[in-house]
């Protein structure tokens, strides 16, 4: 008898987990991003005060970030950004990050507490609508002098990539 119990509970949770990961699947397919091909020029709050653009912001390059506090992949990557922007930062790159916290109160401790030297802005739906309207983070744009998106990366950069494209974009 109970052989035969416990061979039925577990066809069940083989039956479930199969349904589970069914659906985890097909919803995974149903789901698309839909990045544009160009950023368009949008406006959002600076979280350190004022009003600034992405045309104000760009580069010869522009690693565009989107990111919050409350994110882990998100802080996991700052190092690298901050390598980036320490090794192409005087040849022509400009990180543009977006921070998707509730209050710019938030993301201006954010910045200030882990350092970050370039500018931040505080999220808007033109900036997310310009971007595709990810609904993820952390979702990384490598962007080129003529706003054309030439990589981009869902989940946490993959630093060879984004190197290679800053390098190939820099002319280094």
């Amino acid at each position: 008898m109970r052989s035969s119990t416990y061979k039925i509970l577990a066809w069940v949770g083989a039956v479930i987990f199969l349904g589970f990961a069914f659906y985890a699947i097909e919803a995974k397919s149903r789901y698309k991003l839909n990045f544009p091909e160009t950023v368009v020029n949008f406006t959002a709050d600076d979280v350190m005060g004022g009003k600034s653009d992405y045309l104000s912001e760009k580069g010869t390059a522009t690693l565009i970030v989107l990111t919050a506090s409350w994110c882990p992949s998100c802080r996991a990557e700052l190092p690298t950004l901050k390598k980036f922007h320490e090794d192409f930062g005087p040849k022509g790159l400009r990180i543009l990050m977006i921070d998707e916290d509730d209050s710019k109160k938030v993301a201006r401790k954010y910045k200030k507490s882990m350092e970050i030297p370039w500018t931040m802005l505080h999220w808007n739906y033109d900036a997310l609508k310009a971007l595709g309207n990810p609904g993820v983070i952390p979702v990384s744009f490598v962007v080129d002098k003529d706003d054309k998106i030439q990589h981009v990366d869902v989940g946490t950069l993959n630093e060879l990539k984004v190197r290679h494209e800053l390098k190939r974009l820099l002319g280094l």
